[in-house]
Formats: C-alpha cells, structure tokens, sequence
C-alpha cells in the first residue's frame, strides 16, 4: 500500500487537480511524455555526482567548472549510464527555476535537453533519443500555443520537475504509468489481466528467454511484465509499433523503467509489412493482435523471404560458433562480421526455402486475414513459444475456416486457447491462443476461464478507475498455468481435444463447442415437445367445449 505521505503522492494528486479541466493544446501528451525523461535522465545524472563526489570537497557546480574533473565524470557517467548531461545549468529543477516565469520559457525547455544530453558510442541509447527530440521538434510548435495554454503547461512541467525519482514508497515509473491513463496522455493500453494471462503461459515454460518480441507493442506492457519476472534473464527485447505517439510513449517508458536500453530494439514500424528486426529470431512472440487486421499475399512473400534468410542465417552463426569457438555476441558488436555474414546469406538460393506456395484446397489462404501469424510462427526459434490475444471471431468466422485447418491439421501450430474473462473490462471478447514450432502431439488444450476466475486489487492503482485497479488473482492464474502445464481435463473448466473431433466439427475452434460450462438443469427437447403437444390438444378439446356452450345458449360473437 502506497504512503500517502510520499512527495510522490502529494505531487500527483497535485498535478492531476492542475490538469483537470484546464485548456490544453493536444500535443501536450509529448511534452509531458518528454518532461518525464528529462526528469530521470537529469536526477539520474545527479544522484551519480553526488555519489562520485561524496568524499570530495567540491559542490556539483565547482566539479563541473573544473575540465580535469569534469572528463572523469564524463567518462565514468557514459561507462555506468550511457549518457551524461554537460552543464550544471541543464538539470531539470535549475532550468524550471531559473526560467519558468519568464516569456519564452516553453521552447528553450524543449531546446536545453537535447543540447546538453550526450552519449556513449558503445549503446544505441543516441538512436532513440534521436528520434524522440526529432518527433518534439516536428509535433509541437509552440508559437501556436495560446498564453492561457502556455501557461498551463508551464505549471504541469514545474510539478512533473518536482517529482522524487528516488521514492521508494511510490516509484516514479509508477507515476509515470497512472499519468499515462490521464488526460495528460490518453495511452490507450493493453488490459493488465491479459498481459498477465500472456506472461504466465510463457514463463510457467521459459525460465529465461534470450529474445522477445512484441510485433505490436502498444503501450509496451508485455514485455515489461517479463522483464518484471526474470529482470537481466530477458536479454534482447524486441518490439513495433507503427502509431508514433505509443511508440514514443514506449521507448519513455522502458527508459525511465531501467530496462538495459542497449538490448531493446525498437521500431516505429508496422508488423504487417515486415517482422523482421536486425534478422533476429525469438525464444518468445507475445502480443494483443489489433481486432480488425488484413494481411494480403504480397506482404507475406516479403515476410516469408526474411523468415528464409533468418534461418540460413542462423544455420550460418551456429556453423561459425561451433568451429572457431566465438562469442554468440560477436554477431552484434562486430559490424564487419555482419556485413560479411549478410552478404554471405544475400549470395545463398533462398527460392526452395521461402514455403509461399498455396496450392490446391489452400489456395484462399494468399489473402487471407491473420495470415501473417504463420510468418510469426516461423520467426521463432526451434523451441520458440507465441502467446497472443485475439478477437474470438478467428475461433469460428466461416472465411477463416481454411486458415484454421493450415495451423492445426497442416502445420500443428495451435497447442492451447483460453477463453478469457471480459467482464472486467466492458471490451469485445477475446481469446488467448497459444502456438508452438515443433509439437510432438497433434491434440489441443481448449481452457475456459470466461465463468472460473477471481480477481483482485492491482498492485498498481490508478486512482478513479475501478476496472483498471482489477486483475486475476494468484488462485486463478495456478490454476490455469496447472491445467496448461499438465494438459489436464477439469469438467467445466477444460478439455484436450483430438484433431479428429476438431475435423468434425468443420475446424471451428470455438471455446464453448469443446467446454460445457452449462449451469442449471438439463432440458430434454424430446420432452418439451411432448409437454407442447399436450397443451395443444388440451386448448383444443377446451375450444371444442366452449363452442358447444355457447351453441346451447345460442350466443354468437
């Protein structure tokens, strides 16, 4: 339970009343996003110094005023942070401070920390912030800003510049994900009890993962909960995302949340014109699919030919690793090596390999929907594992039914799928499928936690949002990582079909054909119709009497 009493707290309850009704101009969700990162970036750099210079007789402003000095730093910073800030002057609190009631205030804020932030050439952490100031500098104008909104922002800046990156009672990331929800920022995010039914299936079988990837990334949630479970045990993260705000909005939030930034590669891309990412290949795939998504013929030979030249690719790493005794990360810190290795792959036939053909009963698949989730699969490693949520329409929609039948009686991709509970969030119902490369069974594993399940409080509260603060308690969630793990039959919970009854049923992959969660007591249709003809002959045995009645009494209507 959060202390009340935390600077963080009050400062937040503060800047939530500020904004409340307040005129703002709609790119302000940027210039809070990017008040956020220069805040830690800047307490980062002043917590260093303050450690480095504890036993010292200098102030941070007498260290940066002697160049001797301030090279150490300079080095020691970029070797521990990847970055350091140049002047004294550009910390966060002396910039708000010294200039915040002054006109103009609002572009040079914008203009200090890109001037002053640099960076170790041996991370990528320059690429990102790149593009963040480049997106600042192309999104905001702010001479279009009227004074009362100028103004208004000024005051969000000078209470997000007060905020404690240290607070251990209430985290600045934490901070950071309730504004989010706000209308400082409206992030559209994944629901919390479907990024934890994702992440619980993929660590109850992968203790460690090397490389995940989230080909739409949103509000960059699914990774985060893997990294919040296995912490440096998730070494490359991979991610897109091809709406800029969310994917700005993703790479703040992995900053400020200290995910080793030098092992995340992000991109603002859309998924659905190219998977590939650095020619990588994925011990985890996780995702909430977009609902409605088309993927057509031309896109999946582009996608198909990264998968073939992936694969070769790796066949050649693991060639050169297992006879000359290199180091797996010789790929990535060595350019010449993968230019060599590109360049190799480029003068290899990849024609045989590419598997776009669809011939006979699968020809329709060359346009089909959720086409591109074969390229997904294929993306993985050997022993790769994918875990999605999607509309339940893919279980049963009659246009999908071919693709249905490539992924389970072609191909033996789809192991489980979950119906998960969506009356915590009044959303459109989905399903969680999960896909594996090498199944050594064809049966699949049909769970229905739409009825069976309890929640509880969120670890992470967002204040006025009941539904949010919801999420799947630790019973429900063994529960279904037991029955997942085990393939286990619960009556009215789940049920391992065979291919063969899935064939019967037209391949529809519909939860509740295979787990009867029926409650009540059982009707008999043989006996209704029994019951109805009965009352029929009685009405009309009745009918008979009453006409008889009326004849006697010589009554007509």
């Amino acid at each position: 339970m959060r202390n009340s009493k935390s600077i963080n707290y009050k400062i937040l309850r503060m800047l939530m009343s500020q904004s409340r009704g307040c005129k703002l101009p709609p790119e302000t969700d940027y210039i809070v996003m990017y008040a956020f990162l220069y805040k830690y970036c800047s307490d980062t750099i002043r917590d260093f110094l303050l450690f480095e210079l504890r036993d010292k007789e200098l102030t941070i402003d007498e260290a940066y005023r002697d160049k001797g000095y301030q090279e150490h730093l300079l080095f020691d910073s970029l070797k521990l942070n990847g970055f350091y800030i140049k002047s004294s002057e550009a910390f966060i609190e002396e910039v708000v401070n010294n200039n915040y009631s002054k006109p103009g205030f609002l572009p040079d804020f914008l203009k200090i920390f890109p001037e002053n932030i640099v960076f170790s050439s041996e991370y990528h952490n320059s690429d990102y912030f790149d593009y963040l100031f480049a997106t600042i500098d192309n999104e905001i104008d702010t001479f279009k800003f009227t004074s009362e909104e100028a103004h208004n922002i000024g005051e969000i800046i000078n209470l997000i510049s007060q905020f404690d990156v240290f607070d251990s009672d209430f985290e600045f990331s934490d901070v950071f994900n309730i504004i989010s929800d706000s209308n400082l920022m409206q992030i559209s995010s994944n629901p919390e009890y479907i990024n934890q039914i994702l992440s619980r299936i993929v660590l109850s079988e992968k203790k460690t993962i090397n490389s995940a990837y989230d080909p739409f990334i949103k509000d960059g949630e699914s990774i985060m909960k893997l990294y919040e479970s296995i912490g440096y045990g998730l070494k490359y993260c991979y991610g897109k995302d091809s709406h800029k705000r969310n994917y700005f909005y993703t790479l703040v939030k992995f900053f400020i949340n200290n995910l080793p930034f030098n092992d995340v590669f992000l991109k603002n891309e859309d998924a659905l014109d190219s998977i590939d990412i650095n020619g990588a290949s994925f011990d985890v795939i996780l995702s909430k699919i977009p609902i409605a998504i088309k993927n057509y013929y031309s896109s999946n030979i582009n996608q198909s030919r990264e998968i073939a030249k992936r694969n070769k690719r790796s066949e050649l790493e693991s060639l050169i690793l297992d006879n000359f005794g290199m180091d797996g990360d010789s790929f990535k810190q060595d350019n010449e090596l993968n230019i060599a290795l590109e360049n190799l792959v480029e003068k290899i036939n990849l024609e045989n390999e590419l598997g776009t053909d669809f011939v006979g009963e699968y020809e329709s698949l060359k346009e089909s929907e959720f086409l591109f989730l074969l390229n997904l699969v294929d993306s993985l490693k050997e022993d790769g594992i994918m875990a999605i949520s999607i509309s339940e329409n893919f279980l049963f929609k009659n246009s999908l039914e071919t693709l249905r039948k490539y992924l389970t009686c072609k191909k033996n991709y789809i192991d489980t799928i979950i119906r998960i509970p969506n009356e915590i969030v009044r959303s459109r119902p989905e399903v969680v499928i999960v896909f594996k490369k090498n199944r050594t069974n064809k049966d699949i594993l049909f769970i229905d936690m739409a009825a069976d399940y309890e929640t509880q409080r969120s670890g992470r509260a967002y204040p006025g949002l009941f539904r949010k603060n919801i999420v799947l308690d630790n019973k429900t969630m063994a529960k279904m990582e037991n029955v997942y793990l085990n393939k286990l039959t619960i009556p009215k919970f789940s049920n391992l079909v065979s291919l063969d009854e899935i064939k019967c049923n037209a391949f529809n992959l519909s939860v509740s054909r295979y787990v009867d969660t029926f409650e009540g007591e059982f009707i008999s249709l043989d006996e209704v119709a029994v019951e109805k003809q009965e009352i029929e002959s009685n009405i009309k045995s009745l009918n008979v009497k009453i006409e008889k009645m009326m004849d006697e009494l010589d009554i007509r209507f």
